[in-house]
């Protein structure tokens, strides 16, 4: 098994309702093993437009994602740092972090 193939186990979750003026950290799982990190206000409309004209160039180019992590609404402001945060992490930890192995995050 690759490092690419264990995306499978990962449940596809349900997006959380809007929560006005915060927005929401997600991880989605590509069909081709990728990672992708965003956020967005409503997740539910971003998920609609990853893969079209309005998604990110990442998810048009690994199609087939689905939505594997969510974490609670912060503020705008939080959402991005944290989405940027979450970017530069390895794929080992944002694996550990989707699995709540939070022993494996303090590395």
């Amino acid at each position: 098994m690759t490092q690419r193939d264990d995306l499978s186990q990962f449940p596809t979750r349900e997006p959380p309702p809007p929560v006005s003026g915060n927005a929401f950290v997600y991880i989605l799982a590509c069909s081709d093993g990728a990672i992708y990190v965003g956020s967005a206000g409503n997740v539910a409309k971003r998920l609609a437009e990853h893969g079209g004209p309005k998604g990110a160039k990442f998810t048009r180019d690994h199609a087939g994602a689905r939505l594997i992590y969510v974490e609670e609404p912060l503020s705008t402001a939080l959402a991005l740092q944290r989405e940027r945060q979450l970017k530069r992490w390895s794929r080992a930890k944002k694996l550990a972090l989707i699995r709540n192995q939070i022993e494996l995050l303090k590395i």
